[in-house]
């Protein structure tokens, strides 16, 4: 049986949040015109560092970074002469590293919410408060940088990028689809094609794709030529053929897939293609997709030949991603985000509080609260919550033991899927840093780590002239660390600075506990 990651109601909640966002428009401003401005200031110098870059082979001690005009002049070490007289900023011999980047978010969702737009009256504050948090939770966990996978709501993302503190943010614009395929199949024919207008046009369901609509306008060509116009710097696409046993969605077929590729790649774009089983890894290495979202933890059947290990079958597809140099998002927080919704310890974990306003975790911890907890249990066979964790359990484990074929040649890229479901268990940011702790479980390096959340996922998005290094003209997004990155994963739990185009923010004043209300 194969694992029931979201079931249909969870998932049209979703929909149906953005549909009534966009049509509605019932979504709070995040602007706070309460905090500090983080406008660039003309120059800085950030020195005794001991900078951590995924370029250098060691890290540079005693190192020094002028930044002018939010990017990044020049590097050095040693005396800084002839930036004596440029405002300073001493990093007391921390680690200086580039900000990281989370190349999968959905910023428009909230942890925990079906529908945000029709919440009761009671939630509309704690709501409000979370919206007005979002850009600077994703900051305080060190995410300067941030890509959304489907955007469903561009009013939203225009009012987040006028926070006075937000991360830089790039899209996919909106996803493409298969008409009546996953995900747009949950929500009612009437709604799909309003929450999926960049829908793939598939000709084996003429008769069920409504009339108003047009199969050139719904080419492959026309999709990612959408994506293009409206600034997109990649193109996300799925398949996904069922939860359970039963193959009940339509899937694009090869002739749709390799024509998106071929007018992506034309026009610059990454291809992210949704997959996270065993024929849908075949097909997205077959069609040449850049970016494999999601690790491979449905097996299809195939059947290890001794327990702890991987079917071959799902071992030579891995092999063949990592040669292919197909890269994987291994987005272990997926199955974990419901998992831990059964593990009454998550809701106690301090850092939920940096991330989301005490009112809507006050309000996860009452009983309407937990609606997602009982929504999943049905899909995970029932029983008490200890019966479940092991269930859920068992798919990380086939993740991992996946990401541990893949990892031995494969690029692994870094993204969280925030949130990935209605869970309130992949809370902003924060789950940014329980999939950095999961990745470092499952055996990644320290080193990769950084390389996953910084270079490599700028160099997979073509954002590498401007993010993931520290080096001359890239924009000053920083980190300054109390601990090593290249020997703990738990120095991202420790920031003690961010620095956002060249400007530093101490931590603790991006905490949600610090908010203005």
């Amino acid at each position: 049986m194969r694992t029931p990651v979201c079931t249909a109601v969870s998932i049209a909640s979703l929909i149906f949040a953005s549909i009534l966002a966009s049509v509605a428009d019932a979504a709070v401003a995040t602007a706070d015109s309460a905090q500090p401005s983080t406008k660039t200031p003309d120059r800085l110098l950030i020195h005794q560092a001991r900078l951590v870059s995924s370029e250098r082979a060691k890290p540079l001690d005693n190192a020094w970074v002028a930044v002018e005009d939010g990017r990044i002049v020049q590097v050095g070490q040693g005396g800084w002469d002839t930036y004596a007289d440029w405002p300073a900023h001493d990093a007391e011999q921390r680690y200086l590293v580039p900000g990281l980047i989370d190349s999968h978010v959905h910023l428009r969702s909230i942890p925990g919410l079906a529908a945000p737009a029709t919440a009761p009256a009671s939630l509309r504050p704690a709501i409000a408060a979370y919206e007005q948090q979002l850009p600077r939770s994703y900051l305080f966990f060190g995410f300067t940088t941030l890509i959304d996978l489907n955007v469903v709501d561009r009013a939203f993302l225009d009012r987040f990028a006028q926070a006075p503190q937000r991360p830089d943010v790039f899209d996919c614009d909106g996803a493409l689809a298969l008409a009546n395929g996953y995900p747009m199949v949950f929500a009612p024919p009437p709604f799909r094609f309003l929450a999926y207008p960049n829908f793939l046009w598939d000709d084996r369901q003429n008769e069920a794709i409504p009339e108003r609509y047009d199969a050139a306008a719904h080419s492959p060509e026309a999709a990612v030529g959408r994506v293009a116009d409206a600034g997109g710097i990649c193109v996300k696409a799925f398949w996904e053929d069922g939860f359970g046993d039963a193959k009940i969605w339509p899937t694009p077929t090869a002739d749709t897939i390799d024509r998106v590729v071929a007018e992506s790649q034309r026009r610059g774009l990454t291809v992210a293609l949704h997959a996270n089983g065993l024929e849908s890894y075949r097909f997205a290495l077959a069609r040449k997709a850049d970016v494999l979202v999601h690790g491979l933890w449905e097996w299809g059947g195939a059947v290890a030949e001794k327990a702890g290990t991987v079917p071959a079958p799902v071992a030579d597809v891995l092999t063949q991603a990592a040669e292919q140099g197909t890269a994987m998002m291994p987005t272990l927080r997926v199955l974990e985000g419901i998992r831990d919704v059964f593990d009454p310890a998550f809701l106690a974990d301090p850092g939920l509080r940096d991330a989301v306003p005490d009112a809507l975790v006050d309000w996860y911890q009452s009983e309407a609260g937990g609606w997602y907890r009982e929504d999943m249990r049905a899909s995970w066979g029932g029983g008490p919550d200890r019966a479940i964790r092991p269930r859920v359990q068992g798919a990380v484990d086939r993740a991992v033991q996946g990401l541990t074929v893949f990892a031995e040649a494969g690029t692994i890229l870094f993204g969280s899927d925030t949130p990935s479901g209605p869970t309130y268990a992949n809370p902003p940011g924060l789950n940014g840093l329980l999939e950095l702790r999961a990745l470092a479980r499952a055996g990644i390096s320290p080193r990769r780590l950084l390389a996953a959340a910084t270079l490599d996922n700028a160099r997979a998005f073509g954002l590498d002239d401007r993010y993931g290094t520290i080096e001359p003209g890239k924009v000053a997004n920083l980190l300054l660390l109390e601990q090593n990155p290249l020997e703990t994963v738990e120095a991202f739990a420790a920031i003690h600075t961010v620095i956002l185009h060249g400007t530093p923010i101490p931590r603790d004043t991006l905490s949600a506990r610090n908010a203005t209300q």
